[in-house]
């Protein structure tokens, strides 16, 4: 099963240098560059969030909460990680955040009743794969959930992972592995 990769969804992410520049301006007040880095890491964030919520509109609340956090704990920010790891670090624990305030919801049924008269084959076969990634993905414990998301969804590496998360690299590559296993397993149960 492929996975619909963050970089195809944003433009590639800005050279380390100019990432150090922006960021070192946002520090001492300038707004503009801080806005070029919400501009290039805005598409990733809400992509992050919405994997984990679920929903569009708290997806887009969830970004600007995490921009909004980022920019009054700049003074935070000590660049001895990347600035997205610590920018993904926010978006995690604030996504986390709104799932703990959430009521519980009713699941969507099992069934395709829902989907009664459309049309399959004028479906595009991305948006069918799409749909069954996250319904796989929604039955994921959060935190394998999770972790197969940076990696697989976003990109990340173990090392970037391991930052994100504060978990040891020995930790990613095990949860990963039963990420993909529990992944592989939900997929042949649903679809198979």
């Amino acid at each position: 099963m492929q996975f619909a990769r963050a970089s195809l969804l944003s433009p590639s992410l800005m050279h380390e240098t100019e990432e150090s520049n922006l960021v070192a301006k946002s520090k001492i007040g300038e707004a503009e560059a801080f806005a070029k880095l919400v501009e290039c890491y805005r598409d990733r964030i809400v992509n992050l969030a919405f994997q984990l919520l679920g929903n569009k509109d708290d997806a887009e609340d969830a970004a600007q909460e995490t921009f909004l956090l980022a920019f009054e704990h700049l003074s935070d920010f000590r660049s001895e990680a990347q600035f997205s790891t610590w920018l993904y670090r926010i978006a995690i624990n604030t996504c986390k955040m709104k799932l703990r305030q959430r009521k519980p919801v009713e699941p969507l049924p099992d069934d395709y009743e829902l989907f009664e008269g459309v049309n399959w084959h004028e479906v595009e076969e991305r948006i069918l794969k799409k749909w069954q990634v996250d319904k796989v993905l929604a039955r994921l414990p959060e935190n394998l959930r999770l972790i197969l998301v940076l990696r697989e969804m976003h990109e990340l590496s173990y090392d970037e992972i391991a930052q994100v998360l504060s978990i040891p690299i020995g930790t990613v590559r095990s949860r990963l592995f039963e990420a993909r296993k529990k992944f592989a397993q939900i997929w042949q149960e649903l679809f198979g």
